[in-house]
């Protein structure tokens, strides 16, 4: 059996409460996919795996769960999302690894006595995040080099005909 990964190289599990976030968006913006764009978006240079919870089934044709990378969006179905987050929680130490984000003061306490780390979403949108990687700058040519490639695709049209 491969021996565990050392907690550094683990991807921080964050469980979110998407129904909550979903409310505190402005109200032309709440929708699941403007929930699912934020936290694309706000978690895109980030080691950390994502699990979205919103209450309810998913819409008319749309899967259950939507795995997008290190993003993962579940609907509860039949059951809370608070009780499908805090299922997610680990029993025992792992529990203390995983981070619960909700301003559901409900949710929150059971989080806690299951011995997940809880913010608010203020507290998540408002932390530091790692720089983007910066773009690779492209090699300029110098104006032999691009001379020489000019008169190679001029050379190559002219062989075609």
């Amino acid at each position: 059996p491969a021996a565990p990964r050392p907690a550094a190289a683990r991807l921080m599990p964050l469980l979110v409460d998407g129904t909550n976030l979903l409310h505190s968006l402005p109200r032309s913006a709440r929708s699941r996919p403007a929930v699912r764009a934020l936290v694309l978006e706000a978690t895109r240079h980030e080691r950390m795996s994502v699990v979205v919870v919103f209450d309810g089934p998913p819409a008319a044709g749309a899967p259950a769960q939507e795995a997008l990378g290190r993003v993962t969006i579940v609907h509860s179905g039949a059951a809370s999302a608070d009780d499908v987050i805090i299922s997610r929680i680990p029993a025992g130490r792992r529990a203390r690894e995983w981070v619960v984000v909700t301003d559901d003061r409900g949710l929150a306490g059971r989080a806690r006595e299951r011995g997940a780390t809880v913010r608010t979403l203020a507290e998540w949108s408002t932390r530091p995040r790692p720089t983007p990687p910066r773009a690779r700058a492209e090699a300029k040519l110098s104006s032999s080099e691009v001379a020489a490639w000019q008169e190679v695709f001029t050379r190559g049209r002219k062989d075609d005909s």
